[in-house]
């Protein structure tokens, strides 16, 4: 079972299957194929191919031991970084004009990072968690309720992370609660959740 927790928490990290879930979104949300094919590169950059060369030169140069950065102290600096090269990113749709969905959702990305970022100057949480269930949620309000399939990877994503040892369950279950309801409330206030 540890093998396989190993491998669900590879297989579901953000930066391995971001692309294909970008891709969608932005197939989704722009009828212009080659539209929606350039504002998912645009994300995937500075959502994660910035943040996670980034990591791999960390990793390249021997600072960290793992992409995954299990020790507390070394994330702070790639969080840093992430939330920057979100914000840029997000400066750049704005300019851009491009939908308020991706807008919405970046924006609702570097938030979470903002609050994950402060919780762990004193605290580790679990960002695999908090990334898929950020995705289960956003998946959700973009294309219906039939999307609550998705939730189970949520909390098979938190027992990946605390059976080989990288989380507690108390990390796990911040890190989904502190991203997911972040999503609800910022997708909330620009008007693509509705409770009539």
């Amino acid at each position: 079972m540890h093998k396989f927790a190993k491998i669900l928490s590879y297989v579901f990290d953000g930066s391995l299957i971001s692309i294909p879930i970008l891709i969608i979104i932005c197939l989704s949300i722009e009828s212009d194929v080659t539209k929606a094919l350039g504002w998912a590169f645009l994300c995937l950059a500075f959502t994660m191919i910035i943040p996670y060369l980034y990591v791999y030169i960390l990793n390249r140069k021997k600072l960290i031991d793992d992409v995954h950065i299990p020790n507390r102290e070394n994330r702070i600096k790639p969080l840093i970084i992430t939330t920057v090269s979100n914000i840029i990113g997000f400066t750049i749709l704005y300019i851009l004009k491009a939908p308020l969905f991706l807008k919405t959702m970046v924006l609702a990305i570097i938030v979470s990072n903002i609050i994950i970022s402060i919780i762990t100057y004193f605290w580790k949480i679990s960002i695999h968690t908090a990334w898929i269930a950020f995705i289960v949620i956003t998946f959700i309000i973009l294309f219906g309720r039939w999307m609550m399939l998705l939730l189970p990877l949520i909390p098979v994503m938190g027992w990946s992370r605390v059976k080989i040892k990288r989380h507690t369950v108390t990390q796990v279950v911040t890190g989904s609660i502190i991203s997911s309801s972040t999503a609800f409330f910022i997708f909330y206030h620009y008007g693509f959740i509705s409770f009539v």
